[in-house]
Formats: C-alpha cells, sequence, structure tokens
C-alpha cells in the first residue's frame, strides 16, 4: 500500500531529467521545455564525462600499482575535460539565473 502511495506522490513531482516535448505548448511552455531538455542534457553530459575521467583515473592508479591497463587519457587531457564539464555547468548556471530573473520580472 504505501508503494502505490509514493508511486502516486512520484508522478506527481517536477522531474527536470525527464523529456520535456515541446509540442503543443505555448510560446513561452515551448521555450522553457527546451530549456530544460538542454539543462538535462548539459547535467547528464558532465556526469557522463566524470564518471568516464574516474574511471580512467582509476586505470591510471591501477597501471602504476600492478602493471594492469595504461588510461586512456594523459594529465592535460583529463585535466582539459574537467575544465570543460565545470565551463559547461558554469553556463548552465548562468542561464539559470537568467531564466529565474525573468521569472521574477514576469511576477
Amino acid at each position: 500500500m504505501a508503494e502505490s502511495s509514493n508511486t502516486a506522490h512520484d508522478s506527481a513531482e517536477f522531474k527536470p531529467f525527464v523529456w520535456n516535448p515541446p509540442e503543443g505548448l505555448d510560446h513561452k511552455e515551448r521555450r522553457y521545455a527546451l530549456f530544460l531538455n538542454d539543462a538535462r542534457d548539459v547535467v547528464q553530459g558532465a556526469h557522463t564525462l566524470m564518471e568516464l575521467l574516474a574511471w580512467d583515473e582509476d586505470r591510471r592508479d591501477e597501471a602504476c600499482s600492478s602493471n594492469g591497463p595504461a588510461p586512456l587519457l594523459g594529465a592535460a587531457d583529463r585535466a582539459s575535460l574537467q575544465r570543460l564539464a565545470i565551463a559547461s555547468l558554469g553556463m548552465l548556471h548562468a542561464d539559470i539565473e537568467c531564466q529565474c530573473e525573468g521569472l521574477e520580472k514576469a511576477r
């Protein structure tokens, strides 16, 4: 019984990491749906990139300690990808702030 009430509650929650179809929405809602879709892609991409970097660092550590497989990325490549993830999330943060400011002005 508790499961069914949680399921009903979960379906009513806002879920930004699902695809928001823009079809059938007015202009303002379509703009927000497209923004949420872009934000989802940036966050999921950054998360995937960070998982790849962690995996590669584990390979590096294993190679140093037990002649395991060599890492795919060098230190410079790893640092560049980390900066890319940080910059992408920073740009998303700025976009979120702009969206929030727009919502405040609309009130």
